[in-house]
């Protein structure tokens, strides 16, 4: 099986590898710099969420020879005028079919959360904030608000396994009604 992934994102490429090695996946992967079709800072989960399936489905349209297509997405949601850490992940079939699942949500700091709001991106923010650099290549927003105990791999990991385990459900579901 082969298997294109919608980012040159070294966390989230690491956070599918894991789940092909932990699942026993035989597939080969294949990175996309594909657009997400939203805007630079996705302000909500609806937008979040839009900006992952439409990089799973632009990676079908990006190589033909691609059997699912994967994209991931972070950005935040305001929850009653507080700012949350969002991910949402999506995969995509030459059928059309397509599943989604979010992650975890975790309250941003005032300083982030207000930088934010002025616009800015919250990974540019988290390096100034961490005072590193690239942050979201490696642990993330969220590493850094965990001190390390869940990084971005591991959030995008766990929603990975979201997926495949619907995935699964869904056509063992399909199996049992031929």
């Amino acid at each position: 099986m082969r298997i294109g992934v919608g980012t040159k994102n070294p966390a989230k490429i690491n956070a599918l590898r894991q789940l092909i090695q932990e699942q026993f996946i035989d597939a080969d992967i294949h990175s996309f710099d594909v657009p997400s079709g939203i805007s630079a800072m996705p302000m909500s989960d609806l937008e979040t969420r839009q900006g992952a399936v439409n990089r799973a489905k632009a990676v079908l349209e990006r190589d033909e020879t691609i059997d699912l297509g994967v994209g991931m997405e972070g950005g935040v949601s305001d929850i009653e005028g507080e700012l949350y850490l969002c991910n949402w992940a999506a995969v995509a079939d030459r059928s059309g079919h397509v599943i989604s699942a979010g992650g975890a949500r975790i309250l941003l700091p005032d300083i982030l959360a207000d930088g934010v709001r002025a616009g800015h991106e919250l990974g540019d923010l988290a390096d100034d904030y961490a005072h590193e650099q690239s942050v979201h290549t490696r642990g993330g927003t969220i590493g850094i608000l965990t001190e390390g105990r869940v990084t971005r791999t591991e959030m995008f990991l766990h929603i990975l396994k979201l997926i495949e385990g619907m995935y699964a459900h869904q056509k063992g579901k399909a199996d049992d009604e031929l």
